[in-house]
């Protein structure tokens, strides 16, 4: 369904477009974050022994050199990939590094894996935690943000009139109710914003929340961010008579202000320590609706300023929701009245215009409608293997992999399961060997759609990175993939709190 253009400021173009040709970078395409939190815009050159970034830009009449350990993180391309990975597919190790790439050889000791930015390279199987081949299942509906191209913001309307509309490129005197850089949006206000998401009727969706004031958000899902009219009375002379007739328009918020924004759809709104579910539609004359889920409390724990994981587990035929906050589950709701959401669109807002929130790591798959939690697929002594319809998963001693089948040798028998139908391999948690505490020189690197690698660096120039890593050994890297490189592993999320590219 699409979004009404009364309702939603548009932005132009689709995400495969931007996939196919990456926006043309600016002059000073990167940001380098200092640790005192002062930025400079400018140019990656390089880096020399690991210790030293060489650094240019328009601004300066000739490159710098800035020791690694004055900086927090570089943002490339305005924390936009260059290249981005074919597959999602990749392997996690103990220390929480993924690795893109598809594993081509595995035994007792090693696995080899075919990368797309390092070429083939060969880990020790003890600091594996997982393989995923198909880490969505294979249904895969939406993963970002990295771009701004295909998102909305949403506006309220107002009774009889219809809201203002600009194009989010056009100038404005306000700030923009939300800014977007390194694959994130960042909120300056509490207009909501909107995507497509081609949400389906069973669902996961899964994003990350950041907050630097105390935690205030709405999320509204399976959202139609479509507003019927209502025929409101009104009185008209007629003659020497007066009689009611019924005019058109549009309803007065009042209470009911999430269906008015939203549409049909329900909208979960986080705090600190607590989160609710409304029910949001209308009745037959187009008169908004919306009622409190209160089938049982949902409690969370969560810090003034942080950032935390949530998943929502939506199906439309049985009509339950579930959540969960950082793999843990929290609360299950019934709506008796059946879904009422029937669009496919998710949003994200503010409660308080103080508040400050970021949004990132956004990925819609199917669910298979099983309520636990993927924690459950560790084992202290056994490898388990999860297939791609979410339901079936073997238990045994993964032996290797020959001829595109993962060898499991099981209590009863013997087998042999298709990588391509394989969504999740997880080591043994006995088997596993944690790798020593990074180096004070490390640096990380973020990879878009999905990838994190930490190592000691050697030499690099604008495009390659050479560099140790604990597991992997020396690898040569192809900074085309990577979006940020960070210096500081701070937890804390002031840290890393970048509004704008």
């Amino acid at each position: 369904m699409s979004i009404p253009s009364r309702f939603v400021l548009t932005i132009a173009c689709s995400l495969a477009t931007h996939i196919c040709a990456q926006e043309e970078p600016a002059k000073d395409p990167d940001l380098l974050r200092f640790e005192n939190g002062d930025v400079l815009h400018g140019r990656f050159e390089g880096m020399e022994n690991g210790t030293s970034v060489t650094w240019s830009g328009n601004s300066i009449k000739s490159s710098i050199n800035l020791q690694s350990g004055t900086l927090r993180r570089i943002a490339l391309n305005g924390g936009r990939a260059a290249k981005s990975l074919p597959q999602p597919e990749f392997v996690q190790l103990v220390n929480g590094d993924q690795i893109p790439g598809r594993v081509i050889e595995l035994d007792d000791k090693n696995l080899t894996l075919e990368t797309p930015m390092a070429g083939t390279v060969v880990v020790e199987r003890q600091f594996v935690s997982s393989i995923s081949p198909n880490p969505f299942g294979g249904s895969l509906h939406y993963i970002g943000p990295f771009t701004k191209d295909e998102w909305s913001f949403v506006e309220r309307p107002k009774a009889e009139s219809q809201p203002r509309s600009r194009r989010v490129e056009e100038p404005e005197e306000d700030e923009d109710p939300w800014a977007f850089g390194g694959d994130a949006w960042y909120s300056n206000g509490q207009v909501p914003i909107a995507v497509d998401a081609n949400i389906p009727d069973k669902a996961r969706i899964k994003f990350n929340l950041a907050w630097r004031s105390r935690l205030s958000a709405v999320v509204a899902f399976h959202a139609s961010l479509d507003i019927p009219q209502i025929k409101k009375p009104e009185e008209e002379e007629d003659g020497d008579n007066k009689k009611v007739i019924r005019k058109k328009g549009l309803p007065s918020s009042g209470s009911n202000s999430y269906p008015l924004t939203y549409g049909h759809s329900y909208v979960l709104t986080i705090y600190s320590s607590y989160a609710m579910l409304y029910r949001c539609d209308f009745d037959k004359d187009g008169n908004p609706k919306m009622n409190r889920l209160t089938n049982s409390s949902a409690t969370i724990r969560l810090e003034e300023s942080g950032e935390a994981e949530f998943e929502l587990r939506c199906d439309r035929e049985n009509s339950r929701i579930l959540l969960f906050v950082n793999g843990e589950y929290v609360n299950q709701w019934e709506d008796p009245q059946g879904y009422a959401g029937i669009g496919s669109h998710l949003t994200f807002g503010c409660q308080n215009a103080g508040s400050h929130l970021r949004v990132s790591d956004i990925v819609v798959s199917n669910w298979n409608g099983m309520l636990d939690s993927a924690r459950s697929m560790d084992a202290e002594d056994r490898d388990t293997i999860l297939l791609n319809n979410g339901t079936d998963r073997f238990s045994g001693k993964i032996t290797g992999i020959k001829s595109g089948h993962y060898q499991l040798k099981g209590t009863y028998a013997d087998m042999q399961i298709p990588v391509d139908e394989v969504e999740e391999l997880r080591f043994a948690r006995s088997s596993r060997k944690e790798l020593p505490a990074p180096s004070g020189k490390a640096l990380r690197l973020i990879l878009r759609p999905i990838g994190r690698i930490t190592l000691d660096p050697g030499k690099s120039t604008p495009t390659d990175l050479t560099g140790r890593h604990q597991a992997l050994g020396d690898i040569n890297l192809d900074l085309g993939f990577a979006s940020i490189i960070e210096f500081s592993f701070s937890d804390s999320i002031l840290d890393s709190w970048d509004e704008k590219f």
